[in-house]
């Protein structure tokens, strides 16, 4: 009988797979999984969960508000819609604002998390009354001598209502926004809200009612809003122009929303 080999069970669980040859000796192990990789082969990227990962980068988003002459506006707005001229164009209204030829109305800034709703607003509360009591009028009786019949006869137009019920509201430039960084870590979704609400002067409004006869006048606020409720998806460090609206104020201007969203490394 010929003699055979006997493998020890550890080395045959643990070991690269091993066979005999037809004289008996060991023969090199099988090219398998736990072979090295062949040369030039790529070796698949390995998990280390003590290094250090880089965190998320935050979001700036900044937007300005800009009132520039009717006729420049005019002539700047094909560079502005324009993603090769954008910037020369921001360029040039940086240098008016700088000059006085043109205001700058908001410039909100903030930084955010990917996915983080945020809201910036520079605003003035214009409150107002939106109810009123109907004027009164108390008269006393004075003893006369000999008596006499007097009928007070009052114009209560001439006299205030008296207000019971008010209403707020946010006058300025507000801009809400949620970004969300896109798996390929170079764009940013946005869900935007910019806006600029502006108290254009008051109204005088005339209340009729039937618990009184006349009239009464009350001043109520008038207001004018430039917005833009939209969803962008920009590159890092992309400008865009959001909107151009005419105002009056100043006159025969142009108002422009001009939107900037970068990636912010977090230290």
């Amino acid at each position: 009988m010929k003699p055979f080999l006997l493998i020890p069970l550890a080395l045959a669980l643990t070991s690269a797979p091993t066979w005999c040859d037809d004289s008996g000796a060991l023969a090199a192990p099988v090219s398998g999984a736990l072979a090295a990789p062949a040369s030039g082969a790529l070796a698949a990227p390995v998990f280390d969960p003590t290094r250090p990962q880089r965190p998320t980068p935050d979001v700036r988003i900044e937007m300005q508000v800009v009132a520039v002459p009717e006729r420049i506006g005019i002539a700047l707005m094909p560079d502005l819609k324009s993603k090769e001229k954008i910037e020369a164009a921001n360029t040039r209204i940086q240098q008016m604002l700088a000059k006085g030829t043109a205001k700058l109305i908001g410039w909100p800034i903030m930084t955010t998390h990917t996915g983080q709703r945020a809201v910036i607003e520079a605003i003035k509360e214009i409150r107002w009354a939106t109810e009123y009591h109907p004027p009164t009028l108390n008269v006393s009786e004075v003893p006369a001598d000999p008596p006499a019949k007097v009928t007070p006869s009052v114009d209560v137009s001439t006299l205030e209502a008296f207000p019971t019920a008010f209403e707020t509201r946010n006058a300025g430039v507000t801009l809400e926004v949620e970004p969300v960084i896109a798996p390929d870590g170079k764009t940013i979704d946005l869900n935007i809200v910019p806006q600029h609400v502006r108290l254009t002067g008051f109204k005088k409004v005339t209340i009729e009612g039937a618990a009184h006869k006349g009239k009464t006048i009350v001043e109520q606020p008038e207001f004018n809003t430039n917005k833009v409720t939209t969803s962008r998806r920009l590159k890092n460090g992309e400008r865009v122009l959001m909107g151009i609206y005419p105002t009056e104020d100043p006159p025969k201007h142009l108002e422009i929303f001009l939107l900037k969203v970068e990636l912010v490394p977090v230290e």
